[in-house]
């Protein structure tokens, strides 16, 4: 006399797969089996935070706004955050080999208050850990090769990019309006140099990076840096060098 056959189905949980159903033979004396239980719901998605940083790689509280941010993003482990560069110039009309950067800074803001202004970006930017030395850099450029450079590099070496600008800059002097200077940036963060010259030579991307550039200005920002912050929490926006606990507390509220 044949064995009762009984059909188990399996159900793996919020998937929704059924398995194959397969028949196992249980002898009479045997207890019946049971149901696998249920596996644990799933956690819930990490939050989904974008941040658009509109600047300038001349501008040093761009810089050290930049750094600060970073370092307040170690602080937000377990929360999805993407950032998107917008580019801004501070001197579109400049000749592509700059004009010079203290006669600039004298005629905006007075011959008088230059060597404070130095003092004081390099006091902050020492407090971050970051070297600014204006002894060197002496002209002042207009940036749309380097946002368009900036722009063309992969997301995941952008960051790496546009620190190794900020550094050739600031510390050693480099004007962002050259070509080769901004070329061997590029092939030093371990980018292909022919993309780098194919980028650099496209007229287009470069009348694009400036219309949005001007864009940006239209806007009235007030300057830059310029942060924008959004996601489950809302959004809201935060301007200039701010500390590393500023901008996590602004990442914090947006991030729900």
């Amino acid at each position: 006399m044949s064995l009762p056959r009984r059909t188990i189905l399996l159900t793996l949980g919020q998937l929704g797969v059924v398995a194959c159903a397969r028949q196992v033979a249980v002898p009479p004396s045997q207890p019946q089996p049971q149901a696998a239980p249920a596996p644990a719901s799933l956690p819930p998605p990490a939050a989904r935070v974008t941040v658009d940083l509109t600047h300038d790689v001349v501008c040093p509280w761009c810089r050290i706004g930049h750094h600060n941010m970073r370092t307040a993003l170690k602080e937000l482990a377990g929360t999805k955050v993407e950032v998107r560069f917008h580019p801004f110039s501070l001197n579109p009309d400049a000749p592509p080999e700059g004009v010079d950067l203290r006669q600039h800074l004298a005629e905006r803001y007075g011959k008088a208050n230059i060597d404070t202004m130095f003092e004081r970006v390099t006091a902050t930017g020492k407090q971050y850990g970051l070297h600014f030395d204006f002894a060197k850099v002496r002209t002042m450029a207009d940036t749309s090769l380097a946002h368009t450079l900036l722009g063309a590099a992969p997301t995941e070496r952008q960051e790496s990019l546009l620190d190794a600008l900020h550094k050739a800059h600031f510390e050693e002097g480099m004007n962002p309006g050259d070509r080769a200077a901004l070329l061997a940036v590029w092939v030093a963060v371990g980018l292909d140099k022919a993309k780098g010259e194919a980028v650099l030579a496209d007229k287009a991307a470069l009348q694009t990076t400036r219309q949005l550039a001007l864009a940006a200005a239209e806007r009235h920002l007030g300057g830059v840096p310029h942060f924008e912050f959004a996601g489950p929490g809302g959004q809201k926006s935060l301007h200039g060098g701010q500390p590393p606990e500023v901008i996590l507390q602004v990442l914090r509220a947006v991030a729900g």
